[in-house]
């Protein structure tokens, strides 16, 4: 679920606005996904995520059709980052000396922005009552949603602890996404014909990794096989590697947090690894 808006440019606008104009104007922290949606900072690409830095959420993707600017907000999100993302509206709006913007409900003045700030309070509330009622109902084990930094999944634990309050909902997407940790992710190889994913963690470094592997959106197929790469370069099957970590914090749903010592690192070198 998002909610979208254009504002038009004319290819010859002498208020024509870029992409660094949009971001100066803004006044926000920006970056953008990479092929696992983990946030690359400060950095900029056909779609630009602007966030608020200490109040991360799910980011407000900036991109552009032809000359047209286009906004977009991935719902459930947090009320400050609805207010954030049309008054960025507003903003642009100013700089080019217009109040008329494209919203999916059709043109809209800088007037209608309070309504359509309460409309997006209400989709987002009722976003988390229907992700709690599937969940509750066993429906599903859980969700991913695409946070500013990485995905996070949702879960009966999480979803209690959000109780349907976009405010709960702020902090706990904030809380994520403000540790100090590696969202390790896989890259697929193809190995002796075999697709491969390798996931990959050092001593020391706090990593997120998911009980069970998988690749977000289910973008590559067929991965057979599926390993833990240390920073020299030994490989631990992935069942052995998440079988061996005995002190793990739960993270979100589907994944956990863990520190490897030289020790373990060696353990796990010396009895699980293998070449590939």
């Amino acid at each position: 679920m998002s909610v979208a808006v254009e504002i038009k440019q004319d290819q010859d606008d002498s208020k024509k606005l870029t992409l660094e104009d949009i971001i100066r104007i803004s006044g926000l922290s920006y970056g953008i996904a990479d092929a696992n949606y983990r946030l690359i900072d400060n950095e900029t690409g056909d779609y630009t995520l602007l966030f608020e830095t200490g109040r991360l959420a799910r980011g407000i993707e900036v991109s552009f059709d032809q000359q047209n600017i286009l906004l977009r907000l991935s719902l459930p999100t947090s009320r400050k980052e609805i207010h954030c993302f049309y008054e960025t509206i507003r903003k642009i709006c100013d700089r080019k000396e217009t109040r008329q913007f494209l919203h999916e409900e059709g043109w809209k003045d800088l007037d209608d922005i309070p309504g359509l700030i309460e409309n997006d309070i209400r989709a987002s509330t009722g976003a988390l009552e229907d992700l709690w009622e599937k969940v509750k109902e066993n429906e599903y084990k859980h969700f991913q949603i695409f946070g500013i930094c990485f995905p996070i999944s949702l879960g009966k634990r999480e979803l209690e602890e959000i109780a349907n309050d976009l405010d709960r909902f702020a902090d706990f997407m904030n809380r994520l996404q403000s540790m100090n940790v590696y969202y390790s992710a896989p890259k697929v190889y193809d190995i002796h014909g075999k697709l491969t994913g390798i996931y990959f963690t050092d001593t020391n470094l706090p990593t997120v990794l998911p009980t069970e592997p998988y690749i977000v959106m289910n973008q590559v197929e067929g991965i057979e096989e599926w390993y833990v790469m240390l920073k020299d370069q030994r490989t631990i099957p992935y069942q052995d590697f998440i079988g061996f970590i005995r002190d793990q914090e739960y993270f979100d749903a589907d994944h956990i947090l863990f520190v490897l010592t030289e020790e373990e690192v060696q353990m796990l070198a010396d009895h699980y690894a293998v070449e590939i």
